[in-house]
């Protein structure tokens, strides 16, 4: 840990000199680029690999130095689940690489979202209905005065979303079960920004786009998992889960209206539903389904919701067992447009 913890501070320092020694811009986007390169441990000779200034500088605005390069670094510790099962080397070099890569290169979200196994996992959704859910929602909550939001408009605020929450997992700490969030089109956060904890988002869900099999048809479903608080939050007395669960679910309901498709929840929080809607024509009910895994870009799926096993090696497609959850449809939109409400 202390070794870890120099080695930040010299990185740091060694990026603050690069700048410093920077007298005119002849070189200077190469020399932050490559001292970038150094830091996060990137030595990749790909001559289809272009690290851009735009794609560092973004990556130095939210703090990547150290998630990528325990990303990068840290492979060998990726190679079991953890119930300690293996996952293919091959395949964890392939994923780590094409993120960097995507980061480097200053378009990390458009890769996300266009890599073939990212358009295979969102099939079935109209343009629109990607356009929505590819878009960074942003929810303002006036009661608890809190802001829930899918990360960011770059959605590099992901490399740090599981570290909200608990050391269950993140990108020094089996960092297999980061890469399904940061590789999967499927897959998203929603954070909570509370005004009595600036230092960083409160509280965090995630937030997948999945596929209900029905009758032999596959039907979108909204998928929202538990709310965690930040432990350094809960420690200084600013835990205030029960606050943000209500208004988390009122962001997925809206998430929900605007894209047309259903919302699955926990099943005990079904009065959250109601208390997020208005009752014109929307469904609430509890249902059982089997929940469509189309093959993941991040080698493994990572889910105590999903599946009992944590994190499993997910290349195929699959069935998850029975699931019975707590779900709200949203009222048909006769002229096709997603109806919502503006009053959250």
């Amino acid at each position: 840990m202390a070794s870890s913890y120099n080695r930040q501070i010299a990185d740091a320092e060694q990026l603050q000199r690069t700048v410093a020694s920077i007298s005119d811009t002849t070189g200077a986007e190469s020399s932050l680029i490559q001292a970038f390169c150094d830091a996060i441990g990137w030595h990749e000779t790909n001559p289809n690999i272009s690290p851009t200034i735009s794609g560092v500088i973004l990556a130095l605005r939210h703090e990547l130095v150290h998630p990528l390069r325990a990303l990068n670094e840290g492979r060998q510790s990726m190679e079991k689940t953890f119930a300690g099962n293996p996952v293919p080397r091959s395949a964890i070099d392939h994923t780590v690489t094409d993120v960097i890569r995507a980061v480097l290169e200053g378009n990390f979200k458009e890769w996300r979202y266009t890599n073939p196994t990212g358009q295979k996992q969102l099939e079935g959704l109209t343009d629109k209905q990607k356009d929505l859910w590819m878009a960074t929602t942003k929810i303002f909550h006036p009661g608890p005065r809190v802001k829930t939001i899918e990360g960011d408009d770059s959605e590099l605020s992901f490399f740090w979303a599981t570290k909200i929450g608990g050391p269950s997992h993140g990108f020094d700490i089996e960092g297999q079960c980061l890469l399904p969030l940061l590789a999967n089109a499927r897959s998203k956060v929603i954070l909570v920004e509370d005004h009595e904890w600036s230092h960083n988002p409160a509280g965090r869900a995630h937030f997948k786009l999945v596929f209900a099999r029905r009758e032999g048809e596959d039907v979108p479903v909204l998928w929202l998992e538990t709310v965690n608080c930040d432990f350094a939050c809960a420690q200084a007395g600013r835990d205030r889960t029960g606050e943000w669960l209500p208004a988390v679910v009122k962001h997925a309901v809206q998430k929900a209206r605007l894209m047309g498709v259903m919302l699955s929840v926990e099943q005990h929080w079904m009065h959250f539903l109601h208390e997020a809607t208005d009752g014109d024509g929307e469904r609430i009910e509890t249902l059982t389904d089997v929940i469509v895994l189309r093959p993941s870009n991040g080698v493994v799926e990572a889910s105590d919701y999903l599946s009992g096993k944590h994190d499993w090696v997910q290349t195929e497609e699959e069935l998850t067992n029975p699931l019975t959850r707590a779900t709200y449809t949203p009222p048909d939109d006769k002229e096709g447009t997603p109806r919502f409400r503006t009053d959250l």
